[in-house]
């Protein structure tokens, strides 16, 4: 029986792919391979990501909305070599060019075969800064909904107010547009009229002795369908 080696180095011994051993396989192969560019956009003011067609939040806080979308792309269209056992990859660094052109360096590790590799890729960014729906909403003070907080003593009521804000959730806030205080209490404007009303049914299942009334105002007619925004008022 002939004697295996490897046509690049000689090697006779060990693991061995096609013709060469592991370690000419490493480093003449194309183990692993990154897009040419990586593409996407974010809000530059609170730092949503657009994915698949809409506005995301990413739940990942120890990020900067750039590292995920980097990771979120590299993980959706790297290419490993059917070889390859294990791989994890990192960002290293975010860096430009003489031009201004925007590259990121990632580390990648893993194994063939139970040999440990480590490479180190570059790949183009193109990662655009922009406003999403709802800050362009909050800019313009857009509004489909106001929660007016008014107080039964007819005074203004620190401690009330405070107690209805703690219902407040990050979504709730960001679906905020304005706030505006005045001498009978405080109105709230929203963007979306579902987060308003959900914040009003937690806090009348909490808190007792609420009074709650609902109107409509500045109805219009689009497509023929009605619009109108909606006022909820809210006495405690």
């Amino acid at each position: 029986m002939a004697r295996k080696f490897c046509v690049l180095c000689g090697r006779e011994e060990g693991e061995f792919i096609g013709s060469l051993c592991i370690d000419c396989y490493i480093k003449t192969k194309e183990i692993v391979s990154l897009p040419e560019s990586i593409k996407g956009k974010y809000c530059k003011l609170c730092g949503a990501e657009w994915v698949n067609g809409k506005w995301i939040r990413s739940k990942d806080r120890t990020l900067t909305p750039v590292e995920s979308i980097i990771y979120r792309e590299i993980g959706k269209k790297i290419e490993v070599d059917p070889n390859v056992e294990e791989i994890s990859y990192q960002i290293e660094n975010i860096w430009k060019d003489v031009n201004g052109h925007t590259f990121v360096t990632l580390n990648i590790e893993g194994k063939i075969r139970g040999k440990p590799f480590t490479l180190t890729k570059v790949t183009d960014l193109n990662i655009e800064r922009t406003l999403c729906t709802f800050c362009i909403r909050k800019k313009s003070r857009y509004y489909e909904a106001i929660i007016q907080l008014r107080f039964k003593e007819g005074k203004f009521d620190a401690k009330k107010r405070t107690v209805f804000e703690s219902f407040f959730t990050d979504d709730i806030i960001d679906s905020l547009s304005d706030v505006v205080e005045g001498k009978e209490g405080v109105d709230y404007y929203f963007i979306n009229k579902t987060v308003a009303k959900r914040l009003v049914s937690n806090f009348t299942s909490m808190v007792k002795d609420v009074k709650i009334m609902e109107s409509y105002q500045d109805e219009t007619i689009r497509n023929g369908k009605k619009f109108a925004k909606l006022v909820i008022s809210v006495r405690v």
